[in-house]
C-alpha cells in the first residue's frame, strides 16, 4: 500500500529551507519569477477585497498564512487579522512578524477552526485549497469556513477550476470547476464570482489548445537556462497579464 501524503511533513520540511516567496510559490522557478507572480495576485486581490469587503472593523482570517503575502494585503484593509497554517515554521515566523494579529498552527482539513459561528466576515486561502489532496480534508476545511463566515460574509480563494479530468500530483489535487460548484452549493455557499488570477504566469493545466501550453514551456525553460531572459521576461508580461485580465 502507498504511503499516504504528509502534507506537515512536507510543508515544514519546505519552508524550513525556503521560507520565502519561492517555497510558497512555484519552488521550481526563480525567484524573480515568483516576485512578478505574487505582484499579479497581489493586483487582483486588493481589487477583490475592495470590491467585496466592507469597510466596517471586523475579524478576517487567511488560511495557509505562510510567509505573510496575503496578511500584508489584508493590513491595508484595517481588520483585525487571524491566519492559520500547518507549519510550525510559518507560525513562528508570523507570530514574530505581526505581533498584534493571531496566528495558529493547524491541519484545517483536519482539525476545527478554532473560532465562534458566524465570526468572521471574511476568509481568504490563496493556493491552498489544491494543496487538499484528500476529499474527506477537503469538504471539511470547505464546512468549517461556512461555519465561521457571517451572514454575507466572504470566502475568497483560488484554485484551476479544472474543465477536463482532475489534475493530480504528489501534492496537489486540482478538482474540475464542476466539482466545486457542486460542493459549495451543497454546503451552502452562493457562488459570487470568478474571475482569472493568472494567465500567462501560471502553468497552463487547464488550457484548451497546446499554444498556451508551449508558450509556458518555453519561458520557463529559458529563464532557467538563462539568467538575464528570467531579468527581462517576468516583467515584460507583467503588464500584458494585467490587460489580459481586464479582458
Amino acid at each position: 500500500m502507498a504511503e499516504s501524503f504528509d502534507s506537515k511533513k512536507y510543508w515544514d520540511n519546505r519552508l524550513s529551507q525556503h521560507y520565502d516567496l519561492i517555497g510558497v510559490g512555484d519552488i521550481s522557478l526563480s525567484m524573480n519569477y515568483n516576485l512578478w507572480s505574487y505582484k499579479v495576485t497581489k493586483h487582483q486581490l486588493r481589487k477583490i477585497f475592495r470590491k467585496y469587503v466592507n469597510q466596517q472593523q471586523g475579524c478576517v482570517l487567511d488560511i495557509g498564512s505562510g510567509t505573510g503575502f496575503i496578511i500584508d494585503i489584508w493590513q491595508e484593509f484595517k481588520k483585525r487579522i487571524n491566519g492559520i497554517d500547518i507549519s510550525e515554521t510559518a507560525i513562528k515566523k508570523l507570530s514574530r512578524k505581526y505581533s498584534s494579529y493571531s496566528f495558529f498552527e493547524l491541519d484545517a482539513g483536519r482539525q476545527e477552526l478554532p473560532f465562534a459561528d458566524n465570526s468572521m466576515q471574511a476568509v481568504s486561502a490563496l493556493s491552498v485549497m489544491y494543496h487538499l489532496v484528500e476529499d474527506e480534508e477537503f469538504y471539511k476545511l470547505l464546512e468549517s469556513v461556512h461555519r465561521v463566515l457571517y451572514s454575507g460574509a466572504v470566502f475568497v480563494f483560488s484554485d484551476n477550476f479544472i474543465h477536463g479530468d482532475p489534475y493530480n500530483i504528489t501534492h496537489q489535487k486540482c478538482r474540475t470547476l464542476e466539482e466545486y460548484e457542486n460542493v459549495l452549493k451543497k454546503i451552502g455557499f452562493d457562488i459570487i464570482e470568478r474571475v482569472a488570477n493568472n494567465v500567462l504566469f501560471n502553468d497552463p493545466v487547464d488550457a484548451k489548445g497546446k499554444i498556451i501550453t508551449l508558450f509556458w514551456i518555453l519561458i520557463t525553460r529559458l529563464s532557467k537556462k538563462w539568467k538575464w531572459f528570467d531579468v527581462i521576461i517576468w516583467p515584460i508580461l507583467y503588464p500584458l497579464e494585467l490587460f489580459i485580465k481586464s479582458l
